[in-house]
């Protein structure tokens, strides 16, 4: 009986152990950076995307659009956070672009090489917790599209409807700089000076900062995010809006800008 009963016992230890063994190592799943495509399972706004990336050296760093005021929105970068990993529960803590000090729980509900889902057990700003019930999905970042993006690109709108039936020129630069040319009403071609263009590209998402066009009369900066392929010489943008509008633009490289700098 005692010989049963111990062998009884070391098949419990060792399939214990097993299990304990089958566990998704979390901490090394999450590594890379990821962008988020649905919340709730729902597919996300394209200028509401979040970036959040998982170093090796325990910092967190996240881009996203933010608010300044109401006149002004931005695409910001930032890497003043740390985490740590504990089974499938993510710690962040950090400050945010404006000094805020964040305290975060996630809990990971799935990690694989594509995928990462997750909801919010905790979330703090400043000591003061805001709650959160929602899910978030994100497909890892794969592709690198920053060298085919590099040059000049010509093309317009090619969303059913739409009022803006100009074309345009951008010219894209190594480092996260661009040029924006508009034509005027004599057909020269114009550098926009106060653009203050600046791009950033994580896979196929890309967000571009810039102070509101001529063609809408807006004022102050701004920002939009697009989902971008390239296949050779053609550029494509695609992004979902309000309403479920979806709207894009189709573009082609030429061999240098429309006009001298």
């Amino acid at each position: 009986m005692n010989r049963l009963l111990c062998a009884a016992i070391f098949l419990f230890v060792l399939a214990a152990g097993c299990k304990k063994n089958t566990e998704p190592d979390y901490g090394s799943l999450i590594l890379g950076t990821w962008v988020n495509t649905h919340t709730n399972n729902t597919p996300i706004l394209t200028d509401a995307s979040f970036v959040i990336g998982f170093r090796s050296d325990k910092i967190e760093a996240y881009a996203s659009g933010v608010k300044l005021d109401s006149l002004n929105k931005t695409w910001i970068e930032n890497n003043n956070f740390r985490y740590s990993v504990d089974g499938n529960r993510i710690t962040i803590d950090g400050y945010n672009e404006a000094g805020n000090k964040f305290h975060m729980e996630f809990i990971i509900l799935n990690a694989d090489q594509q995928t990462l889902s997750y909801s919010v057990s905790r979330f703090m700003i400043d000591n003061v917790e805001f709650p959160d019930n929602k899910t978030y999905t994100c497909k890892r970042i794969t592709t690198d599209l920053g060298s085919p993006l590099i040059g000049t690109w010509y093309g317009r709108s090619t969303t059913p409807g739409t009022a803006d039936t100009s074309y345009h020129y951008w010219d894209y630069f190594a480092g996260g700089y661009y040029d924006y040319y508009y034509r005027d009403n004599t057909g020269k071609w114009i550098n926009k000076s106060d653009n203050e263009g600046e791009y950033f590209l994580y896979g196929n998402l890309f967000a571009s900062n810039y102070t509101n066009d001529l063609i809408s009369g807006g004022k102050g900066k701004s920002y939009e995010c697009w989902n971008i392929s390239i296949e050779g010489e053609t550029m494509r943008w695609t992004g979902l809006r309000e309403n479920g509008v979806t709207t894009s633009f189709m573009m082609v490289k030429v061999p240098g800008p429309p006009a001298t700098r």
